[in-house]
């Protein structure tokens, strides 16, 4: 494996530091945060750089929030001036891991996300003929909840040979848990990255021990696909005990589900088959109700944020009949199918 050193320079570099609050800002101006931090920008950046450069820097209090998206989650949101540090160590740790990853890893990489991965899926399900193959699905318990620090550190220290990058990852790392020594937080830039190394083992395993051909993991949403309903169990069950032995994970019990490829599978916000998907139910009737909402004027959102949104998942599935149907009912969905439809 190759090592690299002397990286932690290019982190606290000023020019670093100036790209990472570009990218920080992004969608975030007209926060109050972010327009105190660029009153006195010059100087906020300059004070990052020099506190890092003195390793003086230290992590923050995050804001906790709940967001539903749907399913609900705690959000574990960092000062403004630590997203720039996270950003800054991201930046110059994952063009080095990104190259080593699986191509079937689909989560929080440039060219990857769910639409390819579902396209990836349909790939290996259209292998199989006609009333033959099965894809099953597995899903890691509580994932960034139960991340070990000790591991996750380990791994990056086998690539990481700069002492000055890895005791900043540390504190990063370390910055926030509900129990010491395990997780890492929703909100976080880095856990995106960290997540990845850390399921990199299990891509690993997955493809060079067991050999699995049609193997597909978006963070820890993992669905594999063959002709054999017992061969599938039999990796199910050497995939658990890896998860166990060495990233101290669980799978899901109550989020494993082996389907008939002809049945089509759950997988990612769709219903998968191989020449089609459709989109979830529950997720109609959620779009259903956001509209009534936005007709009667309750809706506590922005309503064309939500049309668009629904707009962009809906687009990549069999949906437009659909949405056809849902505008004729309510005509507020108009705004987004003149967008994605008519336009195109």
């Amino acid at each position: 494996m190759k090592t690299y050193t002397d990286l932690y320079p290019k982190v606290c570099s000023f020019p670093a530091l100036c790209r990472a609050y570009q990218e920080c800002r992004k969608g975030k101006r007209e926060r109050e945060y972010a327009m105190l931090f660029e009153k006195n920008l010059e100087r906020n950046l300059l004070d990052l750089h020099n506190d890092l450069l003195n390793d003086q820097w230290r992590s923050g209090l995050y804001a906790r929030f709940f967001v539903s998206d749907p399913k609900r989650r705690l959000i574990n949101a960092p000062p403004f001036r630590d997203r720039i540090v996270h950003r800054a160590v991201s930046d110059i740790l994952m063009p080095l891991w990104d190259p080593t990853f699986i191509y079937d890893s689909y989560a929080c990489r440039g060219g990857k996300g769910t639409h390819v991965a579902v396209d990836r899926l349909q790939q290996f399900m259209r292998r199989h003929l006609t009333g033959s193959g099965y894809v099953l699905q597995l899903d890691v318990k509580s994932y960034f909840a139960s991340i070990n620090h000790a591991t996750l550190v380990g791994l990056i220290k086998k690539k990481i040979r700069d002492s000055r990058l890895m005791s900043l990852v540390r504190q990063v790392v370390e910055s926030y848990c509900d129990t010491p020594g395990t997780g890492i937080p929703l909100g976080n830039l880095t856990s995106q990255g960290f997540a990845n190394i850390y399921l990199h083992e299990l891509d690993m395993f997955a493809k060079h021990t067991l050999r699995i051909k049609q193997y597909i993991r978006y963070m820890d949403d993992v669905a594999l696909v063959a002709d054999d309903k017992k061969q599938l169990w039999e990796w199910r069950d050497a995939i658990e005990g890896f998860l166990a032995d060495h990233l101290q994970l669980r799978l899901h019990p109550d989020k494993q589900a082996m389907v008939p490829i002809d049945c089509g599978a759950d997988y990612l916000g769709y219903i998968v088959f191989r020449d089609y998907r459709l989109v979830r139910s529950r997720n109609v009737h959620r779009v259903y109700r956001n509209l009534e909402k936005m007709e009667d004027g309750t809706f506590p959102r922005d309503p064309m944020a939500s049309i668009m949104s629904w707009m962009g998942y809906s687009i990549h599935a069999d949906t437009y009949r659909l949405n056809e149907s849902i505008k004729r009912k309510h005509p507020f969905l108009a705004a987004g199918t003149e967008k994605f439809y008519e336009r195109g």
